[in-house]
């Protein structure tokens, strides 16, 4: 309504411009002429008639392209406005840093509470600041302040990362960006810098990589086969010992053969079988011999284990060679009291030690167990006591001459020292054999590398403080209440924030005795859940909070094991101010949906306002275009085409300092508002530019030429 109520002021307007023009035009001629007002102004004659309604037309046209240009400019200066009220609510509502910063001396022009925060300044300290001397004085790197420099000498705005130490010693990573504000080509006057801390995210990178990589190294570095299967029996992921074994590259192994393939013939259909199952659902883990059949055809005895990949659809098998072991199995028959003994004794690495003589023998594996060559290391024992670690020599000591003199086989761990410095850790195990009489003849025993056990209880402690970081550092309340009875036993700093409960008040509390519970009848159906599914995930619950606020949350439950008993922990999410806002977002989409249908109606109304301002301009005898902010040609009128004889299509498009030059307009261009010669036509033309900001299209520059013939004019002008 508003809009079709300006229109009608607009032809109002035009209405009264055109009798003002015809009784003025009217009263001259009366005055210059002699002739009667009433007369001129009543019943001209035809040519006057004609004349003064052709001066009155075009004098109506440009005062209304005149007003109308006014109009859209005070719309523009409207919408400026608006913008500058939105950028100054984002600038105080952002979580980063930021300071806006002139080119001129780099002083500080405004900053929002974040960046006061993290400077620990004023207002009033920080405006006017030199931010080059902010930076040096707090130590930061200088490539903030180079990074503002060339963002504003390029006009291009530019992000980076850095890193500098915090107070406290720990690396603090920032992403910083500069934005120039203002266009390059009319100068940049102030640097927008905007910080945002990623210590956290970049901690949590380094953490995940560390994480990966010493599992990748222990399946990798294992000393065993191993394979991760796919529910088709495909093989996923290998590591070397597994290429070691089947003599393929892992490139042709992963994702493209099958486990079966490299299995024997009589074992093929029960490794089938245990795929299928797999497949079915079983989780069941299994142990089993099997044997191998490699690219070359050599056929190996295996120690299988199969295992399912909690979680996933995957299984991990591990293959040990044990051909070895049935070889030596073989030979051992021959004694069945040397195999009693080699039976009891868990073979990776065995030795046995004649004590009468005092001679070691190795296997193979022991030398790999202490990175020794078999042809340059002569074992004895007291060359093995040598490589254990002085911390632990005395116990190994007591624990062999126990063995020996007290007829007791020993079992322990130890550190070994290798000759590169490293330290391994192993299990051993020995027993000693004797003689009639009770003398002791010999020890066997073997040694097994027990290094990745340290390693696994080592990231299990790390995995159990990464835990207790993560419950108490995360912004959501997490508790942890014992099953049978549903008390609290730990809860996170955020819910006791969020309740506003102190720890003393919660913990041996249940949820029942401090009535947190809103409607009991959701804690009827989490249980229900829980006992059903075992889990519960992303329900809407509502808690009242110490206050008696009743807060809607998101709440999540498992059941897991926590210090020897069964527990839940469960993680609500506060969503009572998303749940306000998708109610206000479903009023504003109705109010929303209502404004559509008027901006259609307005849309077609000006559909025909455009038609009739082209038909409009369409009718002048001056040259009129309008070019977007790279010079481009978006609209012209038909005086140009024929001006330039050329068609609609070969101008739309083109740069018009290009045409115009084409056309001896290019003086023109130069010397805007100047009255100069056109050579080609002899016309005297003036070519006038105005500039101005589409904010209702797409927020770009827009430009109009107006070529103006004043040949008319001249001669009045030299009489004057």
């Amino acid at each position: 309504m508003m809009q079709r109520w300006q229109w009608q002021r607009h032809l109002l307007a035009a209405s009264a411009f055109f009798l003002l023009f015809w009784v003025g035009d009217a009263l001259i001629d009366s005055l210059f002429w002699g002739g009667s007002f009433v007369r001129e102004l009543i019943s001209p004659d035809q040519r006057e008639l004609y004349m003064r309604s052709t001066s009155c037309f075009l004098l109506c046209v440009l005062l209304s392209a005149l007003f109308l240009l006014f109009e859209r400019r005070r719309r523009d200066e409207i919408e400026l406005r608006r913008s500058d009220d939105f950028s100054r609510i984002f600038f105080e509502s952002a979580n980063d840093a930021i300071c806006v910063i002139g080119t001129d001396g780099m002083t500080i022009l405004g900053v929002n509470g974040i960046f006061l925060a993290k400077f620990g300044l004023t207002q009033k300290e920080a405006v006017g600041m030199c931010f080059p001397d902010l930076i040096g004085s707090r130590q930061l790197p200088e490539e903030i302040v180079i990074q503002l420099a060339e963002s504003a000498g390029s006009g291009i705005a530019s992000t980076h990362e850095i890193s500098y130490p915090g107070t406290d010693g720990e690396k603090i990573y920032e992403e910083i960006s500069a934005h120039p504000l203002g266009h390059p080509q009319q100068g940049i006057d102030r640097v927008l810098h905007v910080t945002r801390d990623i210590t956290v995210r970049r901690r949590s990178e380094a953490l995940l990589k560390e994480s990966e990589a010493r599992y990748r190294a222990i399946f990798e570095n294992t000393g065993t086969a191993m394979a991760i299967i796919r529910p088709d029996g495909v093989l996923r992921m290998v590591n070397r010992g597994f290429e070691a074994l089947t003599g393929y590259d892992r490139q042709e192994l992963e994702g493209t053969m099958s486990l079966a393939a490299f299995v024997g013939d009589g074992d093929r259909e029960q490794m089938l079988q245990r795929i299928s199952r797999h497949a079915s659902g079983c989780t069941a883990q299994q142990c089993f011999e099997l044997q191998t059949v490699d690219r070359f055809g050599a056929v190996r005895s295996m120690a299988g284990n199969w295992a399912p990949i909690a979680g996933t659809e995957q299984a991990v098998i591990s293959l040990v060679d044990i051909s070895a072991q049935k070889r030596v199995e073989e030979a051992l028959r021959k004694s069945r009291a040397t195999l009693a003994v080699a039976q009891r004794i868990a073979s990776l690495g065995n030795w046995e030690w004649d004590l009468a003589s005092d001679t070691l023998i190795w296997s193979e594996e022991m030398y790999r167990i202490f990175a020794v060559t078999p042809g340059e290391f002569r074992p004895s024992h007291e060359l093995a006591m040598q490589a254990v670690h002085p911390e632990d020599r005395e116990s190994v000591t007591r624990s062999v001459n126990d063995a020996i003199y007290n007829k007791k086989g020993y079992h322990l761990d130890y550190r070994i020292v290798l000759p590169g410095g490293q330290q391994r850790t192993i299990s051993a195990r020995g027993e000693v054999t004797y003689d009639a009489q009770g003398t002791p003849l010999r020890m066997v025993g073997t040694n097994q590398d027990v290094s990745w056990r340290v390693e696994a209880e080592q990231a299990i402690r790390s995995s159990e403080e990464k835990f207790s970081k993560a419950f108490h550092g995360s912004p959501d309340s997490i508790v942890i209440t014992r099953a049978d009875d549903g008390s609290y036993i730990d809860v996170n700093d955020a819910f006791l924030n969020h309740t506003g409960y102190s720890r003393d008040e919660v913990i041996g509390r249940s949820a029942a005795q401090m009535r947190i519970w809103a409607d009991p009848e959701a804690r009827m159906v989490m249980l229900r859940l829980l006992n059903r599914y075992g889990h519960v995930r992303n329900l809407d619950v509502r808690f009242r909070m110490k206050s008696g606020e009743i807060r809607e949350l998101l709440w999540s439950a498992d059941v897991i094991e926590y210090r020897g008993e069964a527990c839940l922990i469960a993680i609500s999410h506060d969503v009572t101010d998303q749940r306000n806002l998708e109610k206000e977002l479903l009023e504003s989409d109705a109010r929303l949906f209502m404004k559509h249908e008027e901006l259609v109606k307005l849309f077609h109304q000006m559909e025909g306002i455009r038609r009739e301002w082209e038909e409009t301009m369409d009718c002048l005898g001056d040259l009129f275009i309008v070019a977007d902010q790279s010079g481009k040609i978006r609209r012209f009128n038909r005086a140009v085409e024929v001006f330039t004889g050329k068609l609609h299509r070969e101008i739309v498009g083109r740069d018009y300092p290009g045409l115009l030059d084409e056309h001896g307009l290019k003086g023109h261009l130069e010397a805007p508002g100047v009255e100069l010669l056109h050579e080609p036509s002899g016309k005297w033309l003036v070519l006038k530019r105005y500039g101005f900001q589409a904010a209702e299209l797409d927020g770009g520059m827009r430009e109009v030429l107006i070529v103006n013939d004043t040949s008319a004019l001249r001669p009045r002008a030299m009489s004057i």
